[in-house]
């Protein structure tokens, strides 16, 4: 930001030149554009300042195996955060802690986002959003983090999780982490847990014998992929519900 307003001074100094003789030095444009500049540098510094600040993230110890990420290295995506949207924000999303991680704009150390503020963010290979389930909206689902496959007029979201399992082999502790995903398709204003290819025929039971058709033309296989055979259905339930 400071190069961008040496830039912008350097870019305005000849066309002030000429105004001077008929402006006031208090009112010159090039006095005008300085100010106008550093009230756009001190807006966005102000605005990044609200993202680095939270809670350094410690992480987990080395030694177990595996990684507790989404994404086992850090992804660039953007990320909306208190209402303010932030792009090529290098990020990782912690599924043991269940939080958002940046790495500090100006240190070593890793920020830890505050969970409530963070509305959505997305990677190349993920778009997560955070889902709060009240009363009227989202009934089915927990308030938390969920990775959104896919955003119809149905939609289906996943539920990520890893923990650390924890055994004694040979007098060693050994230390893993363990995934553990859940699906949900919303369907008229509710999110309905699916699991099976029977639970997502059950739930979109008007449509089941074009479904199973769908499925046997286009041999999607359920034990192969279950994500994509979820998805897969449900869009093509979408399709045959216009």
């Amino acid at each position: 930001m400071d190069r961008f307003v040496r830039w912008l001074v350097l870019f305005l100094s000849p066309i002030c030149t000429l105004c001077a003789q008929s402006v006031t030095p208090d009112t010159t444009f090039r006095e005008q554009a300085v100010r106008f500049a550093h009230t756009r540098y001190v807006s966005a510094t102000s605005e990044q300042a609200r993202l680095y600040n939270g809670a350094e993230y410690v992480g987990h110890r080395l030694t177990i195996k595996g990684h507790p990420y989404l994404d086992s290295l850090w992804q660039v995506g953007s990320i909306t955060y208190d209402g303010v949207v932030y792009d090529n924000i290098r990020l990782l999303y912690d599924l043991v802690d269940d939080v958002v991680v940046v790495p500090h704009s100006d240190s070593v150390y890793r920020v830890q986002l505050q969970g409530i503020k963070v509305n959505r963010f997305s990677t190349p290979n993920h778009t997560v959003v955070r889902i709060v389930s009240d009363s009227i909206r989202n009934v089915g689902l927990r308030t938390g983090f969920y990775d959104q496959l896919y955003d119809g007029r149905s939609r289906v979201l996943a539920r990520r999780v890893k923990t650390i399992r924890t055994e004694l082999a040979q007098n060693a502790v050994k230390e893993e982490y363990l995934s553990n995903t859940s699906y949900y398709v919303g369907k008229n204003g509710r999110f309905y847990p699916v699991k099976s290819k029977r639970s997502v025929l059950t739930l979109l039971a008007d449509q089941k014998k074009a479904l199973r058709r769908y499925l046997r033309e286009n041999r999607i296989k359920f034990a192969r992929n279950r994500e994509t055979a979820i998805v897969n259905l449900t869009k093509q339930y979408d399709a045959l519900s216009r």
